[in-house]
């Protein structure tokens, strides 16, 4: 198993004076060192200078895999949440931290951007990639796993203030995209990558949990 700390000793630490490639020039110019492929065709591409491209789409970010360091909270409804320590993703598959903090930079891009009022910009978000139609069943089953297994309230806790209130509008007061978009002043599109990156969200953190306490019995 490549562990996320022998990846890092395989590549040196970043310098602050250098400013972070384009995803452009790491394509262009970059030797790839690992390369870790995900469902709805996103990825993880880590390059012989340390640098981690995400990419999700059309989407792209890119870290230092140098900067997937400290404990990760994977819960943080209001404050609160279950940490895990840096060590345990030291010691795991090198992708497990690695794309929290792709999404976690992802998340940040769209933020910054619809503060400014650019949420038209390329930002990274974890979108699903198939038509609406085939999101839309595969929505409805989730919801119906989050009802039989009671875990709603543990599921929309992973979400962030803005997510769950958009879940709610769709899921709970029955409106459309559409509807959404134009009771908060943004785009439908907007909306539609919003949802099913809170949707991803859940899925992969109920994933993540799951590996951890099996991980965990497997210590115990």
């Amino acid at each position: 198993m490549l562990t996320l700390k022998k990846v890092k000793e395989l590549v040196e630490a970043p310098s602050h004076a250098k400013r972070t490639p384009s995803p452009k020039m790491l394509f262009e110019e970059g030797i790839v060192l690992l390369r870790r492929e995900f469902d709805q065709g996103s990825h993880l591409t880590v390059y012989n200078s340390g640098y981690v491209l995400f990419s999700a789409g059309k989407r792209n970010t890119v870290f230092h895999i140098h900067d997937c360091c400290g404990d990760y909270a994977y819960d943080v409804a209001e404050g609160k949440g279950d940490v895990i320590k840096e060590e345990y993703f030291e010691n795991c598959e090198w992708h497990i931290r690695a794309l929290f903090e792709g999404e976690r930079k992802m998340e940040d891009n769209q933020a910054k951007c619809e503060g400014a009022g650019r949420s038209n910009v390329c930002v990274s978000y974890h979108a699903l990639s198939e038509d609406w139609s085939e999101i839309a069943d595969r929505t409805i089953n989730m919801l119906e796993k989050i009802i039989e297994n009671e875990a709603v309230h543990a599921m929309l806790a992973v979400l962030t203030d803005k997510q769950r209130d958009l879940i709610h509008q769709q899921f709970v007061l029955g409106k459309t995209h559409q509807e959404i978009a134009d009771d908060m002043g943004i785009s439908r599109g907007s909306v539609t990558r919003a949802v099913n990156q809170a949707l991803e969200r859940i899925r992969r953190k109920f994933d993540f949990e799951a590996h951890y306490e099996l991980a965990a019995g497997g210590l115990a």
